[in-house]
């Protein structure tokens, strides 16, 4: 696949209409990241159902998206059903808009690792009545954003408690930035050096940091949920699998679903109630093994 039907992917979910019947709110924010020296567009989804303080997850978005994406897939009707739901957790869905930038600090996009993992959360955290608690922290995304939202658990595992990546761009450590065809440099946009620095991507990568991830949160348990499409056109479903072995090797609770299809919205757009299923399913066993 191209740049082009990436984009036109993103584009195509836009045409996905609203429901005025939909319960919750979408809120529209910009706030102020000192990380980044400007203002962070998030669009955030409150949910109606309110009980005590409110699990937060973080959605990112794929390469060449932004922080409306997953609003404009439907995000709010999904969330609305699913905390329909006996037992669900309602919780505050938090999406922003990260441009290219990978959800790293990188000398052409600025640091967008501690904008979204320091300054986002703690302006979140005024804002809104939430818990937090690394218990009650999740981070999730496709593509670009699955790379991220991996990249922010493994690399910030004291902030959540696990992560979900659909269709991730994820990758093995490199020696040498021959490793990549040129169409995947051409989507790194930068974020790893221009030209792509090795040390530079492996340094962001997410491979290694799971040996340590217990480690860095005295024995805290972090999990993994992962989807792929076995038809996945950049071949990103090698890495998705090498994650969930390399996870469930270091001892990590993983769980990995591989569907019939592309690089598309139709297998995001159904998985994200099966996501927010799981995340309800690891808050509810939390709170039961701390009774």
């Amino acid at each position: 696949m191209t740049t082009r039907s990436i984009l036109a992917g993103v584009a195509l979910s836009a045409t996905v209409a609203v429901s005025p019947a939909w319960a919750g709110t979408l809120e529209h924010h910009t706030f102020h990241s000192p990380a980044l020296g400007r203002d962070l567009p998030t669009v955030v989804l409150r949910p109606d159902r309110e009980e005590g303080p409110l699990t937060v997850l973080y959605l990112l978005h794929g390469y060449g998206g932004d922080q409306r994406d997953w609003m404009n897939a439907g995000v709010l009707s999904t969330a609305d059903a699913v905390f329909a739901e006996p037992d669900a957790v309602p919780m505050l869905i938090v999406m922003p808009g990260a441009g290219n930038s990978w959800y790293v600090n990188s000398a052409r996009y600025g640091n967008w690792n501690d904008a979204i993992a320091i300054d986002l959360m703690a302006a979140v955290d005024r804002r809104y009545p939430t818990d937090t608690r690394r218990a009650s922290r999740f981070v999730a995304g496709l593509s670009m954003g699955g790379y991220g939202a991996l990249h922010l658990a493994v690399h910030h595992p004291d902030r959540f408690r696990a992560a979900a990546a659909l269709s991730p761009a994820i990758f093995e450590d490199i020696d040498d930035a021959a490793a990549f065809p040129d169409f995947q440099i051409e989507f790194f946009a930068g974020a790893f050096g221009d030209p792509l620095q090795p040390a530079a991507f492996n340094e962001r990568n997410v491979f290694a940091p799971l040996t340590t991830l217990a480690a860095r949160t005295n024995g805290g348990p972090t999990a993994f949920y992962l989807m792929t499409g076995d038809d996945d056109g950049f071949g990103l479903w090698r890495g998705t699998l090498r994650f969930f072995r390399a996870a469930r090797s270091a001892g990590h609770a993983a769980e990995l679903r591989v569907h019939n299809g592309d690089h598309e919205w139709r297998l995001w757009r159904d998985e994200l109630a099966p996501v927010l299923r799981w995340i309800g399913a690891v808050v509810r066993a939390d709170r039961a093994a701390a009774q």
